[in-house]
């Protein structure tokens, strides 16, 4: 797995680059000392993983979670700090990362810490669910989408719990599919899948133009498809499917 190293500690930076640059499963793929750094060098390696000091000196790291996600949307952040492990595992659950490590490991058990973790997070991520569907390009299929999606959710939801994520999936799913329909004028497939943590929604197309977040004038009526996608999902992305075209997909957390 690519990683990412964002501290503002050289000496720590090679601490980490030496724990995780053996035999093990990871390799460093890029370093930086503040965020502005920490986004471009994403962009440009495209990190599996992004440890990240949330202390860093001279502004705020979880305001680059964002933009990390932007620029590297399938990358995971793993929080590194200092602070007590308490602090450090609200504040990772608030920010939406995936997992934290305190900096007080020792470099010896870094690799197998980290890999112990990135396996849970696997785990979690494992599908409890899937169902998927073909819908044909026309103005129906953004609605056909959120039924079937909606029905998804339901038929595996026992308590309840899972109305308000109905809402936020349906409402996304519908505007992937519309964009799908309208520019790549194709067919799609829709795939639901829930997970421990998440709902999982891919849409794919048979157009290799990747849909971009723009900002809509007030009176457009339409163009904030993506944008309400980049805003409401933990995570999305784009990636090549198999025999041409694209798949389009967001988490939405649980």
């Amino acid at each position: 797995m690519r990683v990412l190293l964002v501290d503002d500690d050289p000496d720590y930076r090679l601490v980490l680059q030496v724990a995780l640059g053996g035999a093990g499963p990871f390799e460093v793929a890029g370093q930086a000392a503040d965020e502005l750094e920490a986004i471009e060098v994403a962009r440009r390696v495209q990190p599996d993983l992004v440890l990240l000091d949330c202390s860093l000196r001279g502004g705020d790291p979880f305001d680059a979670l964002a933009d990390l996600r932007h620029v590297a949307p399938q990358a995971r952040v793993i929080l590194l700090s200092g602070y007590d492990a308490a602090d450090l595992r609200l504040a990772s659950d608030a920010s939406g990362a995936l997992g934290w490590l305190p900096k007080s490991t020792p470099a010896r058990r870094l690799s197998d810490e980290l890999a112990a973790l990135v396996g849970l997070i696997d785990a979690a991520q494992q599908a409890l669910d899937e169902a998927r569907t073909q819908l044909n390009r026309g103005l129906e299929a953004p609605r056909a989408a959120r039924d079937f999606v909606r029905a998804a959710l339901a038929g595996w939801d026992g308590s309840g719990e899972l109305e308000d994520l109905a809402e936020s999936v349906t409402l996304l799913v519908s505007e992937v599919v519309t964009n799908a329909v309208v520019h790549a004028s194709s067919d799609v497939e829709v795939l639901v899948r829930l997970t421990a943590d998440a709902a999982v929604v891919e849409v794919t197309d048979t157009s290799d133009t990747a849909p971009a977040p723009r900002v809509a004038d007030d009176e457009d009526t339409s163009g904030r498809g993506m944008a309400l996608v980049d805003a409401l999902a933990r995570r999305w992305g784009v990636r090549p499917a198999p025999g041409g075209g694209k798949t389009v997909w967001f988490e939405v957390a649980r």
